[in-house]
């Protein structure tokens, strides 16, 4: 979670100068999301269509996850062996065939 007040004070929560873009970095480390307190969520990847993907199903996924959580009862996370093995293998797939999809959606055809 990024809170821009923690380095910052009270800010209209823009990442608007390379201090605060730095601070942002520094939190995201090396993961692909970080959640920004009021603010949405800023997402990465070593190209388009893997920023892209990843912002459609992190969107996807969380309410998923608000869905299942609001029926109850204990939710199951990966453990971080899963992860890893996720991206190792899962994402490493890529984007490429949504992306074309996406890529139209956008641009409206």
């Amino acid at each position: 979670m990024f809170d821009i007040r923690n380095g910052f004070g009270m800010t209209d929560m823009l990442v608007t100068d390379a201090a605060r873009g730095a601070a942002l970095a520094k939190v995201l480390a090396g993961n692909a999301a970080v959640l920004m307190r009021g603010h949405g969520a800023t997402v990465v990847g070593p190209s388009l269509p893997y920023a892209v993907g990843r912002s459609v199903y992190l969107s996807f996924n969380a309410r998923v996850q608000a869905q299942a959580m609001a029926l109850g009862g204990p939710v199951a996370y990966l453990d971080p062996a899963e992860a890893k093995a996720y991206l190792t293998r899962g994402e490493s797939r890529g984007y490429e065939r949504p992306w074309e999809s996406w890529r139209k959606q956008a641009l409206g055809r």
